[in-house]
């Protein structure tokens, strides 16, 4: 199943971009679809510092993620948008 949605991020408060609980595993990218400001990809406790990923204005990553990781999204300026989708491995 493939799914899609733009998300607005906190600049204080990670959102998560997974769903929760486990799944069977999927591949997931997320876009900065901002002129400027960047995206912070991480684990539950990411934040502007401490972060696993920055996204650059009108950039993206991919990733493959087995069952239960979980990605969150943070921004550099609150209100800032990601896309994502997300296609599932297994149904």
């Amino acid at each position: 199943m493939t799914q899609h949605s733009l998300t607005v991020l906190s600049n204080t408060t990670a959102t998560r971009m997974t769903p929760p609980g486990a799944h069977g595993g999927m591949d997931i990218t997320l876009q900065n679809v901002n002129a400027t400001g960047y995206i912070y990809i991480g684990g539950e406790g990411v934040t502007s510092s401490n972060y696993g990923f920055r996204i650059l204005p009108n950039h993206s990553i991919s990733f493959e993620l087995s069952s239960p990781d979980a990605l969150y999204a943070l921004s550099s300026v609150d209100a800032m948008n990601v896309a994502m989708i997300q296609i599932s491995l297994e149904p």
